[in-house]
Order: structure tokens, then C-alpha cells, then sequence
């Protein structure tokens, strides 16, 4: 690999696997320039690379909930509003 600034050959520092992805093979690499040492970092993909032993995840599950009731209470008008509403409607 060559080095932007300068062009010359860039030498490997370091190269760790990335477990931050959901497809295993990602490797950070780290380069240094020894012309001008200039650094830079690559998200580089391993085909040989060998396959993570992911554990199988937990699915997440809702609590139970209780059925639902048939019928339901009708709110006590509380206001002037409200309880002219209710007269209108025949409550």
C-alpha cells in the first residue's frame, strides 16, 4: 500500500479483529509510512478469516398480559363540560 503523502511503501504496524461487525472476517490495519511517518487505518475484509463462535442470542418476550374485558366502565364526568355532554347523551 502507498502512503498519500509521500507514495511510499506503507509497512503493516498492527492488524486486529473487528467484533464490532455482524459478518465475521473485519480487520482494523494499521499502517506506517517509513519515509515520512505518516499513519493511517483500514477496515480491511479477511475472506480466510476464520468464523467467530457467535452463542446463539436470547430472543426478547413480552410479559403475558391479561385478557381483555368485555365491557368497560364509562368515566364519571368530572367538569361543567362533561357533565352537560352526559346529559345530552342520556347518562
Amino acid at each position: 500500500m502507498r502512503c498519500l503523502a509521500c507514495g511510499g511503501e506503507m509497512i503493516l504496524m498492527k492488524a486486529i479483529e473487528d467484533v464490532t461487525m455482524a459478518v465475521p472476517g473485519f480487520e482494523r490495519h494499521s499502517y506506517m509510512c517509513p519515509v515520512c511517518y505518516d499513519t493511517e487505518q483500514r477496515l480491511v475484509f479477511n475472506k480466510h478469516a476464520k468464523e467467530r463462535d457467535i452463542g446463539a442470542v436470547p430472543l426478547l418476550t413480552a410479559p403475558p398480559t391479561a385478557p381483555a374485558t368485555a365491557s368497560y366502565p364509562q368515566p364519571v364526568a368530572q367538569g361543567f363540560l362533561q357533565r352537560a355532554l352526559a346529559r345530552i347523551r342520556g347518562q
